[in-house]
């Protein structure tokens, strides 16, 4: 169904059509403190601030949101894009847009086993982003093969594993952790 969708987009983007964005399925959607809610984000937990979030994970979102918070560190935006395989926008689209972002500072980017997504941000991200990145990837421990949570979380072993996409952010130069309760201090001391 998703596959259908995105492709009318794309063909409808190609014709001439305006360009418009798709976020998810599966995600708890988008947020910019004191401005705009599309989704079923809890707003108590967001601050005005300058720092971005994109995650697959709905949950870590809030985890990563309310560890901002906690620090004193406000969001500009935070985007839940969904851990389906086949989705809208992608990790490289919305670091894209944080580095465009005169109101980002720096970003907070988590992700998930299973897919190439977080890898491909993480390299575009080596040679293009201005801003410090705390990364985390969720399924360290989880088995190649197995079905994870939902439809995005299979790994088949390899680069989609969460050792790799870590290993491949670090070297991009993001500053990782394999625990998200670290995500809030580790990127106010980057600050």
């Amino acid at each position: 169904d998703m596959l259908e969708v995105r492709n009318k987009m794309k063909a409808k983007e190609a014709a001439g059509g305006k360009k418009t964005l798709l976020l998810g399925p599966n995600c708890p959607g988008i947020i910019t403190p004191d401005e705009i809610k599309i989704g079923i984000m809890p707003g108590h937990i967001h601050r005005k601030g300058r720092i971005g979030v994109v995650s697959r994970s709905g949950t870590l979102t809030y985890e990563a949101v309310a560890m901002l918070t906690e620090v004193g560190l406000g969001q500009s935006t935070a985007v839940g894009i969904g851990g389906d395989p086949i989705n809208g926008l992608k990790h490289i689209d919305v670091m894209r847009a944080f580095n465009d972002d005169p109101d980002t500072d720096a970003v907070i980017m988590i992700g998930e086993i299973g897919g190439p997504d977080e890898a491909e941000a993480a390299l575009w991200c080596k040679a293009n982003m201005k801003k410090p990145i705390v990364g985390f990837i969720a399924g360290v421990t989880a088995p190649p093969g197995k079905r994870m949570g939902h439809a995005g979380a299979l790994i088949s072993g390899g680069a989609d594993t969460a050792d790799a996409k870590l290993a491949i952010m670090e070297e991009s130069g993001f500053i990782i952790t394999r625990n998200p309760s670290e995500l809030g201090k580790l990127l106010k001391a980057q600050l």
